[in-house]
């Protein structure tokens, strides 16, 4: 149980931060506790703007490919979501299923 008289360090202040702009944008379609692609997206065009359309789409339909849903789930949100970002501190890294692989 959390105590109340501690202030989130800054990690959980992030994953909640996270947790919410997941849940607004998933709160647009039919089911809350997934992303459609199109809310995927829109979420991704509103909110990462440092990654480019084109690893988001690689990305994005790999993801999609594997799971097999048509949807997306916070847990899958947030390895995509971490998979990017490692991407990106990586020069010349691109996404390439569900992880990142340097460029050969």
């Amino acid at each position: 149980m959390a105590n109340p008289t501690v202030m989130p360090t800054e990690l959980e202040n992030a994953a909640k931060v996270i947790m919410d702009i997941f849940k607004k944008h998933a709160s647009k379609g039919g089911n809350p506790d997934t992303l459609e692609i199109s809310e995927l997206k829109k979420l991704f065009n509103d909110e990462m703007k440092m990654f480019s359309t084109n690893s988001f789409d690689k990305l994005a339909n790999a993801m999609l490919e594997h799971d097999k849903s048509g949807d997306i789930d916070f847990s899958e949100f947030v390895k995509m979501l971490f998979a990017l970002t490692a991407c990106k501190e990586k020069t010349g890294c691109q996404p390439s299923k569900a992880s990142c692989q340097k460029p050969k």
